[in-house]
């Protein structure tokens, strides 16, 4: 795949920068709602849960504390929330593509992902500059914040490998996974520490795989802590794993994506 990746590099880069662009392609804003999208989310959870709920982070600290720890937990989960809700489509909604025996079709869910990762780029960018203006520089571990989205993109790499070579058979996947996004949204400590969490849903949290890329993000990038170097790592070992396995199934299922395209 990686010896693939680099031979169409350009071929990668300029689809990458044209499915970013399609998005904001005819609307006046441009690029700028790229930016204004996480932030109106963020001010709208914001009144919702710290001022008119009265919620805080784990019991302490500011509605400003709280903004910012929901901020960081919203970047991680939309990374995952976009790749989860196009993937379906990957393959359907590029006929073109597929028909092209020498097009290699297991680019257009890394293309998928990549997009996505510009956006969650995007939204740590105005995360940084949030923090720089209302605290100060940010604590010295936030350029460890790769790290995590290292350990973290092989998820998502399964994961659209998996749902667009699925979905050419099941188009009703696409209905699934919109309920299971919002269903994970809040089966995911988002809006919520851990620790606020019964004992008993505590455990149930952390077989949720985004609760320990959430909770890393958020120690690197607002606590100031060292992540958890031993568990990135194996958790990164797990998803190469199953991004293998996903890939392995997209390329059986290829030869019959003509046909029912």
């Amino acid at each position: 795949m990686l010896i693939s990746l680099w031979r169409h590099r350009s071929l990668f880069i300029e689809l990458t920068k044209r499915e970013f662009s399609v998005r904001y392609r005819g609307s006046f804003g441009g690029i700028i709602w790229s930016f204004v999208q996480p932030l109106f989310l963020l001010v709208v959870y914001t009144v919702a849960f710290g001022v008119i709920l009265k919620a805080r982070w784990g019991f302490a600290g500011t509605t400003t504390d709280y903004s910012f720890m929901l901020f960081a937990g919203l970047i991680i989960f939309n990374f995952f929330s976009e790749v989860l809700t196009k993937s379906s489509t990957v393959i359907t909604s590029n006929p073109n593509f597929v028909k092209k025996v020498v097009f290699p079709l297991e680019l257009l869910p890394v293309i998928s992902v990549a997009t996505a990762l510009i956006h969650a780029l995007i939204g740590i960018t105005v995360w940084l500059l949030g923090y720089a203006l209302l605290f100060g520089a940010p604590k010295p571990t936030a350029v460890l914040f790769p790290l995590v989205l290292i350990a973290f993109i092989p998820v998502l790499l399964g994961l659209s490998w998996l749902l667009s070579s699925v979905g050419v058979v099941v188009r009703d996947l696409g209905q699934l996974t919109g309920m299971f996004n919002h269903t994970l949204l809040f089966l995911t400590p988002i809006f919520y520490s851990i620790e606020a969490a019964p004992p008993l849903l505590q455990n149930l949290l952390l077989l949720n795989p985004l609760t320990f890329m959430v909770e890393q993000f958020r120690l690197v990038m607002f606590i100031g802590l060292m992540p958890a170097m031993k568990g990135l790592v194996i958790y990164f070992t797990l998803a190469s794993a199953f991004a293998f396995a996903a890939l392995v199934l997209f390329r059986r299922l290829r030869p019959g994506f003509a046909d029912m395209v």
